[in-house]
């Protein structure tokens, strides 16, 4: 280190520690919860009856009709306001 200046180093440093951290990614994957594409996430569902499974499915389809038809009623009344507010500044 006898030939080169000290800002040369650490720029050297500051290259090399810029490959690792490109190469490594940037955040530490312990710290995030990381896991890697060889770990499955195992799913502990009950086990229904064919009557059962039809019973929930039902439901699932009721709660969506009724979600989807309060979104629609929401929207409709959102654009019915609009219009409203449009016709009044225009006359």
């Amino acid at each position: 280190m006898a030939h080169g200046s000290l800002s040369q180093f650490k720029a050297t440093l500051a290259r090399k520690k810029a490959r690792k951290e490109k190469t490594q990614g940037k955040f530490d994957r312990n710290k995030i919860d990381y896991k890697g594409s060889d770990v499955t996430t195992e799913f502990d569902f009950p086990k229904l009856s064919e009557s059962e499974l039809e019973i929930l499915k039902e439901e699932i389809r009721i709660k969506a009709k009724t979600e989807k038809r309060r979104e629609l009623i929401v929207f409709g009344i959102i654009l019915i306001v609009l219009i409203t507010l449009l016709f009044y500044l225009i006359n």
